[in-house]
């Protein structure tokens, strides 16, 4: 019976510990997901397909009650040498931020801009509450190589964090 009744609470006790995830109503342009064999957890911002060669991003989110610091810098994702390689093979160009000091529920997206066009946004919690915000610049330099012994051009491409 003892078995039983461990069992039993351990089940119960692995619903009271799962993390919440947020509605964001943003699927196109975010997502949730992990890292670090799924003890960490990241939030993915992907830009439309746009002529550009700079990015700059400002996603912001909300805890419910107070909350210290819940979220990193906004990075390259997965990091700048593959967000670059993407970029040229004219796939969407993504940035991330990593939650920390999260217990019971993932910070819920606010809203996400680039480039100063609101993407998404969502209607925040009512107070209390807290928000954050990170903004990243990433600017694309494409150089063009020498291509005298090549028969297509040959480009190199540098992303800096400005």
């Amino acid at each position: 019976m003892s078995i039983i009744c461990l069992t039993f609470l351990c089940f119960c006790l692995s619903f009271a510990l799962a993390l919440h995830i947020p509605p964001h109503n943003c699927d196109k342009y975010f997502r949730y997901s992990t890292v670090d064999n799924g003890n960490s957890f990241i939030g993915i911002c992907t830009a439309p397909l746009v002529p550009t060669l700079n990015f700059y991003w400002k996603a912001t989110f909300e805890v419910q009650e107070y909350h210290g610091m819940f979220l990193s810098a906004l990075q390259p994702y997965p990091n700048r040498e593959e967000a670059g390689i993407s970029f040229l093979k004219g796939e969407p160009v993504q940035a991330y931020v990593r939650f920390v000091n999260i217990t019971t529920e993932l910070p819920k997206l606010y809203s996400l801009i680039l480039n100063g066009n609101e993407l998404c946004s969502n209607i925040g919690y009512p107070l209390p509450r807290t928000r954050a915000s990170a903004e990243h610049h990433m600017s694309i330099n494409l150089k063009r190589g020498d291509s005298s012994q090549e028969s297509t051009p040959n480009y190199k491409m540098d992303i800096e964090r400005v």
